[in-house]
């Protein structure tokens, strides 16, 4: 299977020119834009090729998660790597100016609560946002879990199997911290929990 269309490594241009050619380039996919600020070629690429919609591997293709480290929304820091190890990881990408972002944030928001039992956590990457109008959104979408900043695309640009030009993205990561499922484009009810589900169910 073939890997992912290269990431540019152009960070001279500026943001907004970066990412209005985001925004052209995934406008058919019906998500949204966002730049590669921190871009640069992969040691290894994904083991498929990314395209709008919900994909599962196998678990020989999987790896690691990533070292992803920051501060949340709150001030708090956090390492993604320790919220792995005890159920699965749903990792969701977005931000505040993107629209299939909020269109989705209902579904996660629910998905989150009625899963908590489950050992199935959640987290939030906030791409290239003001804090203002990052907590403004999170506070009208009813989502309680952690958000990590990523205001350069640094965080996102190591998530080797979610594009760094299209939001919303979302990735699961199963109980031995391995890169497990992904979805491409804004999560639906269903969709979301199948594939938890059928993470979570794995031995």
């Amino acid at each position: 299977m073939g890997g992912l269309p290269a990431r540019s490594g152009n960070s001279a241009l500026p943001r907004r020119v970066r990412l209005v050619a985001g925004l052209i380039g995934i406008a058919l996919a019906c998500s949204c834009g966002t730049a590669a600020v921190h871009a640069g070629n992969r040691a290894t690429p994904p083991p498929a090729a990314a395209g709008v919609g919900a994909q599962l591997f196998s678990q020989s293709q999987r790896r690691p998660l990533p070292q992803i480290a920051g501060s949340t929304l709150s001030g708090q820091p956090l390492t993604l790597r320790s919220l792995t190890g005890r159920g699965v990881l749903v990792i969701n990408v977005w931000a505040s100016w993107c629209a299939p972002c909020r269109d989705e944030s209902a579904a996660l928001a629910a998905i989150a609560k009625s899963t908590a039992a489950d050992a199935v956590r959640f987290v939030g990457i906030d791409e290239q946002d003001t804090p203002g109008a990052a907590r403004k959104f999170v506070a009208s979408t009813g989502t309680t879990y952690p958000q990590l900043t990523d205001p350069a695309g640094t965080n996102l640009n190591k998530l080797s199997l979610l594009p760094s030009m299209a939001i919303p993205s979302t990735l699961l990561v199963d109980k031995r911290g391995m890169m497990a499922a992904r979805i491409v484009g804004p999560v639906t009810t269903t969709k979301l929990e199948k594939l938890i589900a059928q993470v979570a169910s794995e031995s």
